[in-house]
């Protein structure tokens, strides 16, 4: 028995040896960390103070991980934490993996399939050229309708991410509803095209969403579509107990790169929500941003977006006006500190002024200013 025993070791010890010659394999820990000081002229009728987690970004912990199958195919899977670094709470609900979990295969000539929790082509395509994230704040567009700031993700999904020839690069995403004989009660599904050579980048991408929610709390889209007050549109304006039973977005846009430190980022989406009472709001924002390095570590930026809102079923055309300015110093490759300012005016009726993770402000005017810290690992 011993003999084989050591036998058995050798055995073991030499298919080890055997399988790292082809097939090495790669687990990336990764994370983020960032916190601010806000000030706010108007949150429920009154001024307020307070800590706030993820302000920059929002905070995470990941795991990407990679294996070498050989002929240019990979496994790969990622697994992506968010938190809130004020109290320690998970983030995206409660969920151990809120942001990101997913596990598939790659090929260097096919592309990638991967299935599990996942972002749309928004996310991947837009969201970076938005004036908000270009210049690093909080200027969401109202509510964050278009999620280009991740405020909900897709369950159930089935993605696949074309390989990049000649600079352009495609996607498409499919959630299922996952509840029997109901297929089409809280699926989605969005598709996109990124092109980007030298300084030049431009996307364009569609997403849509049937019965999101809590209706089918199992479906693609469920409870972080929802719940925080400045997720607004999520029901209809004339009866809140009445739902979304469709939402599609589509955007376009670009950015610029002058390649002397400026470079300009421009967008325009148009989001269209079908309520279940037969009202209906057609959102249309207009996007542009421009920043600047100063220096190799200090980054001027500086924002604005128009929003125009058109209900169906009343009589309220709602206006939003959304500006930031932001600057940002890097004191290393992983730390930097940064202070901007957002402002947000409304005009017209149904209309809130409401900056992303902030309570409804009474008036027609919201000001947010932060003063934050965020490091990278």
């Amino acid at each position: 028995m011993r003999r084989y025993g050591v036998f058995g070791v050798l055995a073991f010890a030499a298919m080890s040896a055997s399988g790292l010659a082809v097939a090495q394999s790669s687990v990336t820990i990764y994370g983020l960390i960032s916190e601010g000081v806000a000030w706010t002229n108007n949150e429920g009728g009154a001024s307020n103070v307070k800590l706030m987690s993820g302000i920059q970004q929002n905070n995470r912990l990941g795991f990407k991980i990679s294996e070498d199958l050989g002929g240019g195919n990979r496994a790969v899977a990622q697994l992506e934490n968010g938190f809130n670094i004020t109290n320690g709470n998970f983030g995206q609900g409660g969920r151990m993996f809120g942001r990101q979990a997913f596990v598939g295969l790659s090929s260097n000539t096919l592309g990638t399939v991967t299935v599990g929790r996942q972002y749309d082509a928004f996310w991947d395509y837009i969201a970076p050229i938005s004036a908000g994230v270009a210049t690093n704040g909080l200027a969401a567009h109202p509510g964050d309708a278009d999620n280009l700031y991740g405020s909900w993700r897709y369950n159930n999904s089935i993605k696949y991410v074309s390989p990049t020839i000649a600079g352009f690069n495609a996607q498409a995403l499919y959630a299922l509803s996952n509840a029997a004989g109901a297929f089409g009660l809280n699926r989605a599904y969005s598709a996109g095209v990124n092109y980007a050579q030298g300084g030049f980048k431009f996307a364009v991408a569609y997403v849509q969403l049937d019965s999101p929610g809590t209706v089918n709390p199992t479906g693609a889209v469920t409870d972080d579509y929802q719940g925080a007050p400045f997720f607004l549109f999520r029901t209809s304006p004339l009866n809140s107990a009445a739902g979304v039973v469709r939402q599609h977005n589509f955007g376009a846009g670009g950015r610029y790169d002058f390649g002397n430190g400026v470079r300009w980022n421009f967008m325009v989406d148009n989001i269209h929500y079908s309520y279940r009472d037969g009202t209906g709001l057609s959102l249309t924002n207009y996007d542009t941003s421009v920043t600047y390095d100063l220096t190799p570590a200090l980054m001027l930026g500086a924002g604005y977006v128009y929003t125009q809102g058109s209900y169906g079923g009343l009589s309220a055309n709602p206006h939003w006006h959304t500006m930031q300015v932001s600057l940002n110093y890097r004191l290393s490759k992983r730390t930097d500190v940064y202070i901007y300012n957002d402002l947000q005016m409304v005009s017209g009726p149904q209309a809130v002024a409401d900056i992303y993770m902030n309570a409804p402000s009474k008036t027609r005017n919201q000001n947010l200013l932060v003063v934050g810290i965020r490091h990278v690992f």
